[in-house]
């Protein structure tokens, strides 16, 4: 999961500003550093705990305490607290409106950085639902440990960024996998004679309510100093896809087989693929 600066000690800071704040309980500084220490720690209980006091001593707009509070407040699912801090922080109701119970807002698309079991990063785009989560709408590789679907929770500072046509989104980094997807990863190899029937078969998946990425062709690999937006000397392009292709499918599998092969039937000179196999 996305940490802090890589010299950065959470469980160090935690100790000392744990001592700091038991010599100066009136410092806001401090307890906002506990709190920070915390949040990297995903000790969401106390991370709302120091982020609390802090506000206690001063509480100005737009201060990043209320941001932490609600991430902290996020994660532990408690939404009436999580809409104090968002509002604390100066989010108007025309951005997030009233009400009860989990937060489902349409804030747009986003890219966020999710880390796997093994630290390998991978950026996939999805639609932010609240200031802190996003629910993911690529298909990332299984070995990222998450899937379509997935509704991860983010750090509030963008770190890096992306552009499309011409607009630049911010890179978000995945605290913790909030809400798991329980539909499967499915690895595809498929020929496709022509882009076209590359496209005909995510359009197939999408009319099904699932979703196919075409990994062979969508997706390129980018240094971390590239990925954080610090940009090297190398072009990073995006592979050229030829007819033999590699698609990552979200869907149940026996769907998968079906809407495959209607697919293949529909242009069988053009198109094939062998048998699903769930990855992840």
């Amino acid at each position: 999961m996305a940490d802090a600066d890589a010299d950065y000690d959470p469980a160090a800071e935690e100790v000392h500003w744990g001592h700091v704040t038991a010599v100066h309980p009136g410092d806001a500084a401090a307890w906002f550093n506990l709190g920070l220490a915390r949040k990297y720690l995903r000790d969401w209980a106390g991370c709302a705990e120091a982020n609390h006091r802090s506000l206690e001593i001063e509480a100005p707009a737009e201060d990043p305490a209320w941001w932490n509070l609600g991430i902290a407040a996020t994660a532990l699912r408690d939404w009436e607290l999580a809409r104090r801090a968002w509002r604390g922080y100066g989010i108007d109701r025309a951005m997030l409106p009233d009400g009860t119970g989990p937060i489902e807002v349409d804030w747009g698309r986003a890219p966020v950085r999710i880390v796997g079991p093994g630290e390998e990063q991978e950026v996939v785009w999805g639609r932010r639902i609240c200031p802190a989560r996003i629910k993911i709408e690529n298909v990332p590789f299984p070995s990222s440990g998450h899937r379509w679907g997935d509704v991860v929770l983010h750090d509030g500072a963008p770190n890096g960024e992306r552009v499309v046509d011409g607009r630049v989104y911010g890179v978000f980094d995945e605290l913790e996998r909030w809400s798991p997807s329980e539909i499967p990863t499915l690895d595809v190899a498929a020929r496709c004679e022509r882009d076209a029937d590359a496209e005909a078969l995510i359009e197939a998946f999408e009319a099904a309510h699932f979703s196919a990425e075409d990994w062979t062709a969508n997706v390129r690999s980018l240094c971390a100093a590239c990925s954080a937006g610090n940009l090297c000397s190398d072009a990073h392009a995006f592979p050229t896809a030829g007819i033999a292709r590699r698609f990552g499918i979200a869907a149940p599998l026996g769907l998968a087989g079906t809407v495959l092969h209607a697919w293949r039937s529909a242009r069988p000179a053009t198109r094939d693929f062998d048998e699903p196999v769930v990855a992840g």
